[in-house]
């Protein structure tokens, strides 16, 4: 936050003030501007060069800090709010990995469930069924052990068939959210690019307006640095909602696994303890199904955290950032540096035409 926002309100809300939908830049908004744009502009770089920041922010507040990935996205929007767009629609990204990706440990877990509880009815009440339709003793046995071995395909069935639509929604969505950061860093190249030039095509312009000259030219060298540096910005932005995506990754793997455990533990306790075992002979039969349908219990928990899983780096892999257009390749440092030098040399240059005449 800079010094200017110093107190107890807050920086721009960028959950419920962004737009969600991506804006094209218009080159001749930043290279012909009119009057009262190129003073927004000049503003915003103001904002960006010229502003120092709180160091001691909320510090004159009892309010709780925020968490420091959202005070640091705020200080980003504060700076460049021209991208408020593309920012909105990478964090709505990121907010909607993280739901799927808990709906979905949510849903693998009820899945999970169903199927001990159908362990547990096929054990207690499958005999008695299976006898009902006429078969008796061991063949009777195998055929409820056999009811609960066929669970598990119809388990395995189930949550392959929403892992795979689970990861294609996120592929598709990381698809599109490429496509949208590709478009913007695009644009932002462009612009880079033609600022660049500008400085050097537009000198004839200004042979006898000395002073008009200095006024674009100095306009104009603050514009290429800004626009570099909101493309260094979006990817500082990126790379904290990325840090926030494999955070929740992280700990909803935890999570997911102490609910195996904690599921698991539950009905295996409940599953030796609360049936009765029949009288007699059946007895033996009763408690070798029990011990079966424990293992095959710890069979459906194992598969259940280990199998089907959110790829670790699907949205690395996913977004393919290697097609972004990036801050290193625009070579700010350079591309001053030899605006300087060039500058330089025709000064000298002028001087010695001067000194001939």
């Amino acid at each position: 936050m800079t010094a200017e926002n110093q107190g107890p309100a807050k920086g721009p809300n960028r959950r419920s003030a962004r737009t969600l939908i991506l804006r094209s830049l218009s080159e001749a908004d930043y290279v012909h501007p009119t009057p009262e744009r190129q003073a927004q502009l000049s503003a915003e770089i103001d904002r960006y060069f010229n502003t120092p920041l709180d160091m001691f922010p909320f510090s004159e507040t009892s309010r709780k800090p925020d968490r420091f990935y959202d005070f640091y996205e705020e200080s980003i929007a504060e700076r460049f709010p021209d991208d408020e767009d593309i920012r909105g629609l990478i964090s709505r990204y990121t907010r909607r990995f993280f739901v799927s990706l808990a709906g979905y440990v949510a849903t693998k877990r009820i899945l999970l469930l169903l199927s001990l509880a159908g362990i547990w009815f096929l054990t207690t009440e499958g005999p008695a069924i299976v006898r009902s339709m006429g078969l008796e003793g061991a063949v009777a046995s195998a055929a409820a052990v056999l009811g609960e071995v066929l669970i598990f395909p119809v388990f395995a069935g189930v949550n392959a068939l929403i892992f795979l639509q689970y990861r294609i929604s996120l592929e598709n969505r990381s698809y599109e959210l490429s496509r949208q950061i590709i478009q913007r860093t695009r644009e932002l190249q462009n612009l880079y690019t033609t600022l660049r030039a500008l400085p050097d095509q537009e000198e004839t312009q200004f042979q006898n307006e000395g002073g008009a000259w200095g006024a674009r030219s100095k306009y104009l060298v603050r514009l290429v640095m800004w626009v570099a540096k909101r493309m260094e910005y979006l990817e500082k932005f990126i790379q904290v909602e990325m840090w926030r995506v494999r955070r929740e990754r992280y700990w909803t793997n935890w999570i997911g696994g102490g609910l195996v455990f904690v599921i698991f533990g539950a009905w295996a306790l409940l599953y030796l303890l609360a049936p009765t075992a029949p009288a007699g002979g059946a007895a033996v039969g009763f408690r070798v199904m029990q011990g079966f349908g424990l293992v095959l219990g710890l069979a459906f928990a194992l598969t259940s955290y280990h199998v089907w899983k959110t790829p670790l780096n699907l949205a690395r892999d996913k977004l393919g950032a290697e097609s972004w257009i990036r801050y290193a390749t625009l070579d700010l440092d350079d591309t001053i540096g030899d605006q300087v030098s060039r500058d330089k040399n025709r000064l000298v240059e002028y001087r010695t035409l001067n000194k001939g005449h």
